[in-house]
């Protein structure tokens, strides 16, 4: 296991990050004191894709050093020294969550801010766009600190195996290794997480068309916004949570996987936003356009409960 080529990868990614994340933090300052602006404004829509470039060079770093931990980081049995496995980390994991959902939020803005005839939602959408990202550049960022739950699990397995201790070894081995086949390593990893997060996203959007439709009564394009992205949104939740059901039975098979809380968080929002979507059916009958937009905007703040329920709520599928 090359440690030392894995530790000057990290460091470089931490080194390169600080610059990038003021990069960041620039262009999403200019992105929304623009969106304010109406002699200047016209230029948000620049910003916006700049912001989403940036974004994306950042996940490629981030794909760069997640390569570079398969290719340094070998797992050893110390019962007969072959070799147990390799890392292959999904890029969506610990602190990289939340930029990848700003990632997605930053093309669907983009794709959104082509058309400029709806100036009031494009700018209330950069506005939004450019707080998440300055969120995620100081709360959950994956320069300051990459993969930091990983980072603490291979060190004390590295630093178990050169004790020369073989029962130290021996648990450090099982500790990792049981993570790195059923966290780390599982192809549930790969499907599961990205759909939530572009679902999130999707969400997002129609989270803000619903505000709208309270806001501007019986205008149908904030209700086209919310429907298509809240119906696009759907599509990708659905299949998220259906994909985590054989992971679940996998993974927590002698446990009570189906009482966690976030699980049953994310079974009530799935069920209000097919409530949602329901009531859009019967938009046209009295009272049903403000009861569909505050089922739109509930839904959303249960789906912002339901990914907190994670580090809030113990559980096994929790970080407590």
């Amino acid at each position: 296991m090359n440690f030392s080529d894995y530790s000057k990868a990290r460091l470089f990614l931490e080194t390169i990050g600080e610059p990038f994340t003021y990069l960041i933090i620039i262009t999403v300052f200019f992105l929304i004191v623009l969106s304010f602006s109406k002699k200047y404004y016209i230029y948000t829509r620049y910003l916006i894709l700049a912001t989403t470039s940036i974004l994306f060079i950042g996940f490629l770093l981030i794909a760069w050093f997640h390569l570079k931990i398969y290719n340094t980081i070998t797992i050893y049995n110390p019962v007969n020294n072959n070799i147990a496995g390799k890392y292959l980390i999904p890029l969506w994991i610990e602190n990289e969550k939340l930029y990848f959902w700003a990632l997605i939020l930053g093309l669907l803005s983009s794709f959104i801010n082509r058309n400029q005839n709806n100036q009031k939602f494009n700018r209330c959408l950069n506005i939004a766009f450019g707080l998440f990202v300055l969120l995620v550049s100081f709360v959950s960022n994956p320069f300051r600190s990459p993969l930091p739950m990983f980072h603490q699990e291979i060190t004390y397995y590295y630093n178990a195996i050169s004790q020369g201790d073989w029962q130290a070894k021996l648990q450090a081995f099982n500790n990792t290794y049981g993570r790195m086949i059923y966290y780390y390593n599982s192809a549930y990893m790969w499907i599961h997480p990205p759909l939530l997060f572009v679902s999130y996203a999707a969400l997002s959007v129609s989270f803000l068309g619903s505000i709208f439709m309270l806001i501007y009564k019986y205008k149908k394009i904030y209700d086209k916004i919310a429907y298509n992205y809240g119906k696009f949104g759907y599509l990708f939740l659905t299949a998220g949570i259906l994909i985590s059901y054989p992971w679940a039975i996998s993974a927590w098979k002698n446990e009570p996987w189906w009482w966690s809380p976030k699980i049953n968080m994310s079974l009530m929002m799935w069920v209000l936003y097919t409530a949602y979507l329901h009531s859009r059916l019967y938009l046209n009958r009295k009272n049903m356009w403000n009861t569909t937009a505050i089922i739109g905007i509930l839904c959303f703040l249960v789906l912002i409960f339901t990914y907190l329920t994670t580090y809030l709520i113990p559980g096994v599928h929790s970080y407590r």
